[in-house]
């Protein structure tokens, strides 16, 4: 049975016909025939190196063949061509590794039969895991100076709120009013001295969901609604780690109400 794969990338769908992915594959058959290699197939990717392993279709195939025992080596021309960074290769390489799967980069002539080669993708490893980790840091010193500057949230909007035309952050009208809708009701389902936790919840769901009420085009699920009790964003508070500031987006509940829906919450 072949059981050796070549992996050909290029980066964009737009790149899919230039020389690369020909120059590649020439590369790997050629490989292949000086040194007896039986060719069982090449897997051509034409999306970004950037994506997570768990998005990218060659890759996945590959990691297909390797648990089902029907891939033993896997031929690259460069180890960039499985990752778009030296470390995203490596990872990838030690994954290889931890299956007994052998791994031939032709340009870097690493083969990891071969003791000579596994010292030098250790090396490698440690220098790239160097670099995630004061990449890291430079990014979280960078996400603080901005938080401390600007005074922007990170990442997803809270819910109730979109960027208009602008750019800027504003209040959305429709989410906005289902935000005071699910504070009041869970304040006032929290009277209640007869409904348990559990019980509160799925009572506030159902009257979610009996409204047309949905959370970015589906029902909403119980850790929607604790996210958004418990997101002090609501009350004009914006938080980073352990850091907090007042932002300008407009408050959509009372620091009133958002303490008696949490009232371990100090604001």
């Amino acid at each position: 049975m072949n059981n050796v794969f070549g992996l050909v990338r290029v980066s964009s769908i737009g790149q899919k016909d230039n020389t690369s992915l020909e120059f590649q594959s020439k590369r790997i058959r050629d490989y292949c025939k000086v040194y007896d290699f039986h060719l069982s197939e090449i897997i051509t990717e034409t999306e970004s190196g950037g994506k997570d392993l768990l998005d990218r279709t060659g890759l996945m195939k590959l990691k297909s063949l390797i648990e089902n025992g029907k891939c033993n080596t896997i031929i690259v021309n460069k180890i960039d061509r499985l990752g778009r960074s030296l470390l995203q290769g490596l990872l990838f390489l030690k994954y290889c590794g931890e299956h007994s799967v052998r791994v031939i980069s032709i340009s870097e002539s690493i083969d990891t039969d071969n003791p000579s080669s596994k010292l030098v993708t250790n090396i490698l490893f440690s220098i790239a895991e160097n670099e995630r980790d004061v990449i890291k840091s430079r990014l979280s010193d960078g996400r603080q100076k901005t938080f401390e500057d600007n005074k922007k949230p990170f990442g997803s909007l809270s819910y109730g709120y979109r960027k208009n035309r602008k750019g800027d952050i504003v209040i959305d009208t429709t989410e906005s009013e289902i935000v005071k809708y699910i504070f009041k009701k869970h304040n006032d389902l929290l009277k209640n001295p007869n409904l348990t936790k559990t019980k509160k919840t799925q009572r506030l769901l159902k009257l979610l969901k009996s409204k047309g009420y949905s959370f970015r085009g589906k029902h909403f699920n119980w850790w929607n609604v604790k996210h958004i009790l418990s997101n002090p964003f609501y009350v004009g508070i914006l938080k980073w780690k352990n850091k907090t500031t007042n932002h300008s987006y407009g408050s959509i509940i009372s620091k009133r109400l958002f303490n008696q829906v949490q009232p371990k919450v100090c604001i």
